[in-house]
């Protein structure tokens, strides 16, 4: 990780503490962390919020070490739930994403600590980054996804992926449980003796 991205981490960390604000690490850096270390450029967290507060954290910003990407990112944050930032010490551009599904606050609830460069942050499991990842389905998700599979293999909670996965197949009508299956039979073979029943 760069230095301009742990400033950005650091000071977001501490800002979002400040502001009493749940939140977890997820997009590139997470993947970096959980799995094999890649490049990226930017910072993705998601915070437990409902709209009004989030609305209300932007109306905050002027205090804070970030500004708005957009000039009427009130709006963007409206109809995209996202919070599109830039770091004012560095210029990394942070995205938050606005927590309101069931899942994210799931994946909030699960977040676990880790040290980095002298402070804590709260890190999305594997688990979860996995099926961020094959929600998103783009090239570079599907990459990350096999990535973290590759690395964690039997580690990693199968039998909470597909039981969440086949929750998210039917709120969402789509389908993140057959590529799951398949990263779990090529990485973690030995897991479907114990898993069958959520086969």
């Amino acid at each position: 990780m760069t230095n301009d991205l742990t400033k950005t981490l650091s000071d977001l960390t501490t800002w979002l503490r400040h502001e009493h604000v749940s939140f977890a690490l997820i997009g590139g850096l997470a993947v970096g962390m959980r799995g094999e270390p890649r490049f990226t450029a930017d910072v993705d967290v998601v915070v437990g919020l409902e709209l009004d507060d989030a609305l209300q954290l932007v109306e905050r910003l002027p205090a804070s070490p970030f500004q708005p990407l957009f000039p009427d990112v009130s709006e963007v944050v409206r109809t995209s739930f996202i919070l599109p930032l830039r770091h004012l010490a560095t210029g990394v551009r942070v995205d938050v994403a606005i927590g309101l599904s069931g899942f994210e606050r799931q994946l909030l609830a699960r977040a676990d600590e880790v040290s980095l460069a002298g402070f804590t942050v709260p890190v999305a499991t594997s688990e979860d980054l996995i099926l961020m990842k094959l929600l998103a389905s783009r090239p570079r998700d599907t990459d990350d996804a096999e990535k973290l599979a590759q690395k964690q293999g039997l580690n990693l909670d199968w039998i909470y992926l597909i039981t969440t996965a086949r929750q998210l197949d039917e709120a969402l009508a789509l389908d993140v449980t057959t590529p799951l299956q398949q990263l779990r039979d090529h990485h973690a073979p030995q897991s479907r003796d114990s898993n069958d029943e959520s086969a």
